[in-house]
């Protein structure tokens, strides 16, 4: 009787170092991935992620003298978009995916490894109105233009210009 006692007792120490070697290493994978992704997390995904730039933004009519400009801040995050601090207080847009369509590297006139990246962000409200943004990214220049249609028919035409925030350290 108190062998088979002794049997179960062992089997049950058994599953039990069993399921402990099984929870361990599945919290050290656990904690290992986690630690890649925080790794990885830090690194800019495109040439316009996690950027800032602060621009002139300049309304374009045809036929008349540009108006003053009004400065404006544009950040780029990947995953979530774009999202300039004009087009919220005017038209309430907020975060807008951006599409990269060029991402190149050339040397300059000093031989100066430099990068250029355009990019395209576009949508459709729900008042039918579309914005179409183009954009260009020489280093840390960032010049473009936006355009606010409805039913296709262009109502306001907006063009930019300016330089990469200074990051803080």
């Amino acid at each position: 009787m108190w062998h088979n006692n002794f049997i179960k007792f062992a089997t049950i120490k058994k599953r039990t170092m069993n399921l402990k070697h099984i929870i361990i290493s599945a919290s050290v994978l656990t904690i290992g991935l986690l630690s890649l992704n925080a790794i990885k997390k830090g690194e800019p995904k495109d040439n316009l992620d996690k950027r800032k730039f602060i621009v002139t933004m300049t309304e374009v009519k045809e036929g008349a003298a540009p108006k003053k400009g009004v400065e404006d801040e544009i950040e780029f995050k990947a995953g979530k978009g774009m999202f300039s601090t004009f087009l919220f207080d005017k038209l309430e847009y907020k975060w807008i995916k951006y599409e990269i369509t060029k991402d190149s590297t050339y040397t300059d006139e000093e031989e100066n490894e430099s990068t250029w990246t355009e990019a395209e962000i576009s949508t459709t409200d729900d008042k039918d109105q579309t914005i179409i943004m183009k954009c260009t990214v020489d280093n840390y220049d960032i010049s473009g233009e936006i355009k606010i249609t409805k039913k296709d028919k262009l109502k306001k035409k907006y063009e930019f210009s300016g330089k990469e925030k200074a990051k803080k350290k």
